[in-house]
């Protein structure tokens, strides 16, 4: 169907203009090549817009003189056509609310009573596909268009004339064409002006013209200069070829009225030219519109052709129905399916409709629900209700029968029923009284409800995986809509009579990365299940282990006496749950649960080899075998064929990679492929490679390895080994290949306690690498192999070097001696500047010395090259060796880079602040160069670290005390408040007004350096941040600081610096004075100490230098610090809303402390409340404070700093659910989010 969308959007837009038309009509007359009477072609528009409807008398002389009517596709066929090759699988678009609840623990076996939107939605939801297929209405435009689009007017007017109708391209092959179209071209269209909406209106309007005088030269011209070349190939031109064969075929022994889109028709490969080169004479039939031609119209569209009915079942065979062809089902999502009818000849629709609603387990009767629902008809039955009666099925299910009549005038009709589980809802929509006509009565006196009475039978799903015994009036669901973690299978069946609910629900979780403890999901589980079905008196829990898998049993009573016991096991990925709701008690020993078995799957699909071409292996799969997947294989191999390149350059040469997942369909079990193909030029040391991933899988998993084998075999290295972790009862399978420059690693979660079973261990043992070679050799050395092509005189073999070079090769140490002998060599002269940059930085990397020698060779003869310069200085940094280090500072010293940039030298010396003791003798020397503008600040910001750490003293620089002095004098008259930005500088405030923009960065700064100084407290991180995040002045300020006490000049510095009141300036400088037991205004102490934006982020700076003692005790508590932490985020937070009064304050009052724990943290929860000036709804900011062995801890984690506290519960049950939340912190499966979180 994407070809009827495409149509409309090939022809965007020009102005064109020619003195003679060569395609001047939409009907063209057929004749000569042995015909014996003419045959007809009409260009059509897929829209059922007026423009489209100027039909004349010609036109239905046409259609009338025929045998036959083809279009590109056969309307009654569509549905069934989709699919086929799965597009109704694009259609889906109910969605229920539980695909969007993100925590595992809660949303997976839940059950709800659907809510007032979700009932709104039934009853007022007519599907988008149905508007696609039988009438492409504009809402915007409905006063304007026709009943149908022209093309399914054809369709019905030739069906009423009983005229016989094909389609003229086969749907499959013409879908894969459309799919194709959509490959970028490997060269742009300089004229493409597709993107452009500069004047999208008048370009309409310039479609609707040509279309509207039949200008098909327009239409051909707009086609080819304003679509993509792979669109005018795939979607236009070779369908013309379809088209065109099945017209000669037809004309053979037919006449043929043929009807595809107008662009299909012009141009030299257009259909009116192909059906001429073979040999057929074809005609313009100019128009002649008259009141005549629209009689006919008029009289052909309120014909109601009849129609045959036969007997259709829904998927589960409880409901049967008669209908003039197949139900399709097109929603099949946990709560809801959906099905559709499209009769095509008279424009009218069938669906059946079914919702659980599970009204027994939330104490809603039949009878309740049918009054919720009638409640509701008036605002979600489309236009007026003209008829609403009670009616009964023949089951005796009660139910409402409702007529309404739409604002176009269509009647539309429906049937509800409501038991005890369902509501299911049956509708009839067609053109004016069709709804209420014959058809209506075949098909509403038709529903059957079939009973499957209350006897105990055995139920086991088509692929296995459980049995158990249950009412013979079940229901089963397989979601279609579930992928790698979700619920699969939902079996229940209610006994109306003793009041008893049975179910089983099937979920899986693949998950490729973490392993989780079994006792906690089992407790979790059970835990919410009973809050969600609402049981939460008597609660009862035992571990247990049946068979031989972990489990839980677990029983309770809700407020009206009613029992619930269930079981809960897990089996590697797959968690079934078996539960059993009673009004009197009952026990676990009984039929129900006694019967229940897991057992292993069977497959619906027979075990084939298969060959993924995208990432080049065989392996053994279940291959669907049906007509989706017949279409997809065919898809991808007409995709192979023909799929365009963007590059110009071929880059197979370079690295690439990718992630994909294959599963089975009934185990519902994932295998995930990580594919990796390594630059042409890269290499790994074959010997380190074991380690290599091993600490790789450490560290993205964080789970043990064990049963690790390795093996190198007839050109294959395989690693394998087995992750697991504690208290869990799951593993991962791991098997990881290198092969001709590939990586292929494939990973599958299973249960320990039985062991790869079934597809999983199928596919994991057949996995193998293709012998196709894609790459080169990754454990072969080829640097020489890079340095050759760097120099080559072959353009593309340069390029690709240059390239691999600069993007995807790192260094290894088996390179120096080549590199050493290569950069001194004349062959260096041949490669580019940007590729010996990269071989100099990157050469420092191999570390070692022997790089040292050539590089202060190269030096000296680059001195035409800054750029080179300090690309060699910061390789011999890198190398970080004592012999670099005064390698570099003679270099650089000696032949100073003067690049004019700050940025590039900066860069160069970002490198060195690691190795902080290696630069010790680079001062006092290294301060001439602060001369050079671009080398001030990355000297200064250097040395001010060193003494900071203590790594050089004021004796080392202080006959250049003066110097820098006045530097640093130079630096404050410049500094500029107004200009300057510090780290806490967000664009995300320039909204607000200045005053409240201050605010803002302010407490943005504070909350930024608090939460860093927690997070990355002692790190090298945190070293970096406070390094290149100081503003030069607090650089000054360290280096000078020294002097304080004995230089009057360098005091009075501090005393001008000291108006600056700039947090990020002020703050640090003050603690640095402190560091060096210098007096600080007692005053400025204390406004950080008071001032709740600043408060805790100056604990934490003093606490840092071991300066607490500072801190003024009297607003030294754990409170007061959580207190400064949470007003900031609250007030930062509230900055964002749309309240007029976001720049008052809140105020924050303690209400509660609480103990609290995860998986790795113990300590308290402190609560308060937020108090704002005018009423509002109440909220709660909340903070988690480690347990410590001091008495006051800065280690203060937000939680949340604006719960909204849930009205209908107590204060003690919010607090139970912020405790619930943070217990599942670190626990990866588990999303802590929800209402207020």
């Amino acid at each position: 169907m994407k070809r009827l969308l495409y149509i409309l959007i090939l022809l965007p837009f020009f102005t064109f203009s020619q003195t003679q038309k060569k395609y001047p009509a939409l009907l063209w007359k057929i004749t000569g090549n042995g015909l014996k009477k003419p045959s007809y072609l009409y260009g059509t528009m897929h829209v059922s817009s007026r423009v489209a409807y100027h039909l004349s008398e010609q036109f239905f002389d046409a259609i009338k003189s025929v045998d036959v009517v083809g279009l590109e596709t056969n309307p009654g066929e569509w549905l069934q056509n989709m699919e086929k090759t799965g597009e109704l699988d694009q259609a889906n678009q109910i969605v229920s609310s539980n695909s969007y609840r993100k925590d595992f623990y809660r949303s997976t076996f839940m059950v709800s009573f659907p809510d007032k939107r979700m009932l709104q939605g039934i009853l007022s939801y007519d599907p988008d596909i149905i508007n696609g297929l039988l009438y492409r209405h504009n809402r915007s435009k409905e006063n304007f268009e026709e009943n149908t689009y022209i093309d399914l007017f054809i369709f019905q007017s030739a069906s009423k004339l009983n005229k016989q109708l094909i389609s003229l391209e086969d749907f499959a092959k013409s879908e894969i064409k459309a799919r194709l179209s959509a490959l970028p071209d490997d060269e742009l269209n300089e004229e493409d002006d597709t993107q452009s909406s500069s004047n999208y209106y008048f370009n309409g309007q310039k479609i609707e013209d040509s279309y509207r005088d039949g200008n098909l030269d327009l239409l051909d011209s707009l086609s080819k200069k304003t679509s993509s070349k792979n669109t005018q190939k795939f979607l236009i031109n070779d369908r013309n070829l379809f088209f065109v064969n099945t017209i000669d075929s037809v004309l053979k022994t037919k006449s043929l009225f043929s009807g595809v889109g107008a662009a299909h028709l012009p141009g030299d490969d257009g259909v009116i030219e192909l059906l001429r080169k073979k040999g057929y004479t074809v005609e313009p039939v100019y128009p002649k519109n008259s009141k005549k031609s629209d009689a006919i119209r008029d009289e052909l569209d309120a014909l109601v052709k009849p129609v045959t009915f036969q007997k259709q079942l829904v998927s589960d065979s409880t409901i049967s129905m008669n209908l003039p062809g197949k139900l399709t089902q097109i929603v099949n999502f946990e709560s809801i399916k959906y099905y559709i009818y499209a009769d095509m000849i008279n424009g009218s629709f069938y669906t059946v409709a079914r919702l659980k609603h599970f009204g027994p387990l939330f104490n809603v009767s039949v009878a309740q629900m049918m009054q919720k629902v009638d409640s509701l008809l008036f605002e979600n039955i489309p236009g007026k209700i003209t008829t609403k009666k009670e009616i009964t099925s023949n089951t005796g299910l009660k139910g409402y029968e409702i007529v309404n009549k739409t604002r176009r005038g269509d009647e539309q009709h429906y049937q509800i029923f409501f038991s005890d589980l369902e509501m299911i809802m049956f509708k009839l929509g067609g053109k004016q009284g069709y709804a209420t006509g014959s058809e209506s009565k075949q098909f509403f006196n038709s529903i059957q409800f079939l009973p499957k009475g209350q006897n105990i039978v055995e139920y086991s799903p088509k692929t296995k995986g459980f049995n158990v015994k249950v009412p013979a009036n079940y229901s089963y669901t397989k979601n279609s809509g579930s992928s790698q973690r979700g619920l699969v299978e939902d079996l229940y069946a209610y006994n109306s009579t003793q009041k008893q609910f049975y179910g089983v629900k099937h979920a899986v979780y693949n998950d490729f990365e973490y392993l989780e403890e079994d006792t906690f999901e089992l407790n979790l589980f059970s835990k919410n299940i009973l809050k969600n079905y609402n049981f939460s008196e008597n609660i009862s829990r035992t571990l247990t282990k049946e068979q031989n898998m972990p489990c839980v049993k677990f029983w309770a009573k809700n407020k009206t006496g009613s029992n619930f016991y269930g079981k809960l096991f897990i089996k590697g990925i797959h968690y079934y749950l078996a539960y059993f709701i009673s009004e009197k008690e009952s026990a676990f020993d009984n039929e129900f649960f006694n019967s229940f078995k897991i057992t292993d799957f069977e497959f619906i699909n027979p075990i084939k080899e298969i060959t993924d071409n995208d990432y080049y292996f065989k392996v053994k799969d279940e291959v669907t075998v049906n007509a989706s997947s017949k279409f997809n294989e065919a898809y991808v191999k007409e995709y192979e064929t023909a799929k365009v390149k963007k590059d110009k350059v071929v880059s197979d040469f370079d690295y690439r990679s990718g992630n994909k997942s294959y599963y089975s369909p009934s185990s519902n079990e994932y295998v995930n492929i990580t594919f990796e193909k390594y630059n042409d030029y890269d290499y790994r040391n074959l010997s380190e490679i074991d380690q290599s991933i091993s600490t790789s899988i450490k560290n993205t998993t964080g789970l043990l390895i064990t049963n690790k084998v390795t093996s190198n075999k007839n050109g294959v290295y395989t690693y394998s080994c087995t992750l697991k972790d504690t208290a869990t009862s799951r593993m991962m399978d791991v098997k990881i290949f290198f092969k001709n420059g590939v990586m292929h690693e494939i990973i599958a979660p299973y249960d320990s306690i039985i062991g790869l079973r079934g597809w999983t261990k199928d596919f994991m043992a057949s996995f193998t690498p293709k012998d196709t070679v894609i790459g080169k050799n990754i454990f072969e050395n080829k640097f020489s192999t890079l340095l050759k092509d760097l120099c080559s005189n072959d353009t593309v073999v340069r390029q690709r070097a240059n390239t691999s070079l600069l993007n995807s090769i790192s260094m290894n140490k088996a390179y120096v001696d080549e590199f050493v002998k290569f950069i001194g060599s004349k062959d260096l002269s041949n490669v580019n500047e940007d590729s010996r940059a990269q071989l100099f930085v990157n050469g420092g990397t191999m570390n070692s010395n022997k790089i040292i020698e050539p590089y202060k060779n190269l030096y000296k003869q680059y001195t035409d090259s800054f750029y080179l310069q300090l690309c060699m200085l910061k390789g011999l940094a890198y190398l970080k060796t004592p012999t670099s280090f005064q390698t570099f500072n003679n270099l650089i010293l000696n032949e100073t880079p003067l690049v004019g940039e700050v940025s590039i030298v900066s860069d160069v010396f970002a490198v060195l602040h690691d190795s902080l003791e290696l630069c010790k003798n680079f001062f006092p020397g290294i301060m001439v160069l602060t001369k050079y503008d671009e080398y001030k600040d990355a000297v200064y910001t250097l040395m001010a670290e060193m003494v900071n750490k203590k790594i050089i003293t004021s004796a080392a620089y202080l006959a250049q005390k003066d110097n820098i002095l006045a530097d640093a004098n130079l630096a404050l008259k410049r500094y500029n408040p107004a200009t300057a930005k510090s780290s806490g500088d967000y664009n995300e405030y320039d909204y607000l007004d200045k005053s409240l923009k201050d605010l803002a960065e302010s407490i943005q700064q504070s909350l930024d350096g608090f939460t860093n100084n927690n997070l990355f407290k002692g790190s090298e991180y945190l070293k970096g941040l406070e390094t290149f995040n100081r503003n030069p002045l607090v650089n000054y300020g360290i280096i000078l600081s020294p002097f304080y006490k004995t230089d009057e000049k360098t005091k009075q510095f501090f005393v001008k610096l000291s108006k600056i009141k700039t947090q990020s300036i002020a703050m640090p400088v003050a603690i640095n004075l402190l560091k060096n037991n210098i007096v600080v205004n007692d005053t400025l102490l204390d406004f950080y100490a008071k001032n709740k934006f600043t408060r805790a982020y100056f604990y934490t700076e003093l606490e840092k230098e071991k300066l607490t003692d500072k801190f003024n005790k009297k607003y030294l508590t754990q409170q007061s610090l959580i207190e400064s932490v949470l007003t900031g985020q609250t007030q930062l937070s509230s900055m964002y809303s749309y309240d007029k009064d976001k720049g008052k304050k809140d105020s924050l009052l303690f209400i509660k402390e609480l103990d609290a724990k995860n998986k790795y943290q113990k300590g308290k929860m402190y609560v308060y409340k937020i108090v704002k000036s005018k009423s509002d709804d109440e909220r709660w900011s909340v903070a988690f404070v480690p347990e410590t062995k001091s008495g006051i801890s800065s280690n203060i984690q937000v939680i949340n700093s604006g719960y909204y506290i849930d009205k209908t519960k107590t204060e003690t049950e919010n607090y139970n659910e912020i405790l619930d939340y943070f217990n599942l912190t670190f626990r990866k499966r588990a999303i802590t989010s929800g209402t207020g979180y």
